[in-house]
């Protein structure tokens, strides 16, 4: 007598279902009140899952569903349905069984995710319930809808033709963005907005009858973003109600950066108005680059899922590359493609956005983050590569069973892709593109500093004189100085009447002592003397006067080495590059020769300038101020001493960089030098070698080893 199959499981009484339709076709989504989480299912699986109380067998749920559905379900399908089902927590049954089944290949679902935790590039931390807090801000439910919009759209078109209208001064302000004085800025800035990014998710969801029970923070590279988990808009009847929600959080950001327009060009140099710059430029880069973006699973890709009509685009796109791998690798069934050739299309794309992003923060976290950005990248590498391996291990029984030949078959696979990879590796090249920063300065140019302190008695000259080599300045007057120097003379005085007075008494000890005190008070004097003659400033060389203060110095207290003026030449103006290290032979090639020069921004548009010199050595000096981030130029500097006071001398600083850059030299073209301006920026644009894809992922293994030789040199 045969056995009687098991009872089958049923859904949860708790459970609640709602039908729905997307692009005529009838969908349900399935609430969990205990857990608070929505799983949306097709209508098939749902009279499948609703026959589960009616049916006494799986011969008998075939049958039913078959009825009810008019789809002939297999076997495998149904088992399918219930695996999910189980996995999921939404099924009950006197009968153990089935769902212990389901609980097994959850239990390996679950050691899968913990593998995955070793993946510290991106990882999620939920954190609270956010409901009872957001049941007391629905009196901003107006900032959902069209009055607000129209606000926005208002105050958008105005930040748009603001940005238009200085575009060539806001991207002049983009230099030294990510320089390390403005990352903490940044942190602020972004973390704000994303604080309010997800505020509006769940505004909009409360406003069509929606709750949000979840709400964490998202770490990419330790960077903290905000999430919240609002999939209780699924169960929204029009899938116009489902993109609000979805858009909610890049619209209000872009409100943040239209206003920040109009704030930054009121005063853009003002200390508000670098806050705004970067609040504009956060807020773009993270409402366009991520949230927009439909290749993550940020607000653009479920925008784009809704549009298109697929409920679980990403899904399906991600499961027919991996049967495509599969079957290529294992020999597997050939799968059958996609309803909708997108589907096809949108999984590639997919999984090369995964690869490119997943390896850039690989490569980011190891440079930015040391010896953590390391294990960082370790951890990430075990997980992509390991879990192909952990899947090939577990279903390798059910592999061998299809092909025989399997062990052969993925040899051979391996082999070719091997070949393949080699090969493109190699063939695979571009002509590198090579950019250096440079600045606009006089070939022959002085710095006038005071070289002793005092107070300014007289300027002798204007700004914009023609100035002699030797010609007197300014005049300054200290009287502690002329003080002290007239004290030192009559102790030099009568220092040398006791010297004559011990030589003729023929006090030989007393004149080896009083001669030794001559000669420190003979340093002293001298010291003095060129003090005193430093009162009066003349000019080392020949020039033109630029200065915009001399009118206002007279009466004031300088200080020691204060700048006063420029005395340059006005004959001729050069270009004064700075190029990196890695750069150098590429510009040595152009030794002699012409170079593109940009200088877009100042109006001058794209030159060439002859490459004229090329310092022999690489320098930490900053080779003009105007380069220095600090003061709006592209290079990132630190502040480093110039004398320790341990020594007894005043303590100056300067600022240098932090790694050292070559020099270059460049002869600007008669018809520029006419029009250019001292301290304009430009940029230096040659065309590099020829490498490969091969040639630049060596170079960055190897620039990565050197950065964790230098970590490890200065930790010992």
């Amino acid at each position: 007598m045969d056995n009687p199959q098991p009872r089958l499981p049923t859904l949860r009484n708790d459970l609640r279902c709602t039908p729905i339709v997307e692009d005529r076709r009838h969908l349900y989504i399935i609430e969990d009140p205990v857990r608070h989480i929505f799983f949306r299912i097709g209508l098939e699986e749902y009279l499948l899952a609703s026959c589960l109380k009616q049916a006494n067998n799986l011969d008998d749920l075939l049958e039913r569903a078959t009825v009810r559905s008019g789809v002939a379900f297999t076997p495998e399908q149904v088992r399918t349905v219930l695996h999910w089902l189980a996995s999921r927590q939404l099924l009950q049954s006197e009968d153990a069984a089935p769902l212990l089944a389901a609980a097994r290949q959850d239990q390996a679902m679950q050691e899968t995710r913990r593998f995955n935790r070793l993946n510290l590039v991106s990882f999620k931390l939920p954190l609270i319930n956010p409901d009872p807090f957001l049941r007391h801000v629905r009196h901003l439910s107006w900032l959902t809808g069209w009055p607000f919009f129209l606000l926005w759209l208002g105050v958008g078109i105005a930040a748009l033709i603001t940005l238009a209208a200085d575009w060539p001064l806001f991207t002049g302000q983009l230099n030294g963005f990510f320089g390390p004085g403005n990352l903490f800025c940044i942190w602020l800035i972004w973390f704000g907005l994303k604080l309010l990014h997800e505020l509006f998710h769940a505004l909009v969801c409360y406003r069509y009858g929606g709750r949000v029970y979840e709400a964490g923070v998202l770490f990419i590279l330790f960077m903290p973003l905000t999430y919240v988990n609002a999939t209780s808009s699924w169960q929204f009847p029009s899938k116009w109600q489902r993109i609000h929600v979805a858009v909610a959080g890049m619209f209000i950001e872009l409100f943040v950066a239209f206003v920040a327009v109009l704030l930054w060009a009121q005063n853009p140099i003002s200390a508000s108005g670098f806050i705004a710059h970067n609040t504009v430029i956060i807020a773009g880069i993270s409402s366009l680059l991520f949230n927009a973006n439909p290749l993550m699973r940020f607000d653009g890709y479920y925008i784009l899922s809704d549009l298109m009509g697929i409920a679980n685009l990403y899904q399906a796109g991600l499961q027919y590359v991996r049967s495509r791998v599969s079957y290529f690798f294992y020999g597997s069934s050939k799968p059958l493609p996609p309803e909708k050739k997108f589907i096809r299309g949108y999984g590639v794309a997919v999984y090369l956005w995964r690869f490119a992003v997943l390896f850039s923060l690989g490569y980011l976290a190891s440079h930015l983050a040391g010896g953590l950005g390391m294990f960082i990248t370790l951890g990430a590498a075990i997980t992509w590569m390991g879990q192909p391996l952990i899947n090939l291990r577990r279903q390798w029984p059910l592999l061998h069973q299809h092909n025989p030949n399997l062990l052969r078959h993925l040899l051979k696979r391996l082999l070719m892709t091997g070949v393949l990879l080699a090969a493109a590796l190699h063939l695979v090249s571009w002509q590198k593109r090579v950019e250096a920063p440079a600045v606009v300065e006089y070939q022959e140019q002085y710095s006038v500093r005071t070289k002793t302190s005092g107070f300014v008695t007289g300027v002798l000259v204007a700004d914009g004189d023609k100035i002699q080599a030797g010609q007197m300045l300014v005049t300054l007057e200290n009287i502690e100085l002329q003080f002290v120097l007239e004290q030192l003379r009559l102790q030099m005085a009568q220092l040398d009447l006791k010297i004559r007075l011990a030589h003729s008494t023929e006090r030989l000890t007393d004149l080896n002592i009083l001669q030794d005190q001559k000669q420190a008070l003979v340093k002293e004097l001298a010291a003095a003397e060129e003090d005193t003659a430093n009162l009066t400033i003349t000019a080392p060389g020949d020039g033109v006067c630029i200065s915009g203060n001399l009118t206002n110095l007279s009466g004031t207290y300088l200080g020691k080495g204060q700048e006063l003026m420029w005395i340059v030449s006005a004959r001729q103006k050069q270009l004064t590059g700075t190029a990196a290290q890695n750069d150098i032979d590429d510009f040595r090639q152009f030794s002699g020769k012409t170079v593109d020069v940009d200088m877009r921004a100042a109006g001058m548009g794209i030159f060439q300038a002859r490459l004229n010199r090329i310092s022999p050595t690489a320098t930490a000096a900053l080779p003009h101020p105007a380069l220095g981030a600090v003061y709006g130029g592209p290079l990132d500097v630190r502040q480093a001493a110039l004398s320790s006071p341990e020594q007894g001398l005043e303590q100056r600083y300067r600022f240098e960089l932090f790694v050292p850059r070559f020099t270059l030299s460049l002869d600007l073209p008669p018809a520029i030098q006419q029009q250019v301006q001292a301290g304009q920026l430009a940029t230096l644009l040659i065309r590099g070698t020829k490498v490969t894809l091969g040639s630049v992922l060596l170079d960055w293994g190897k620039t990565w080893f050197k950065h964790k030789d230098t970590i490890a040199d200065g930790r010992g």
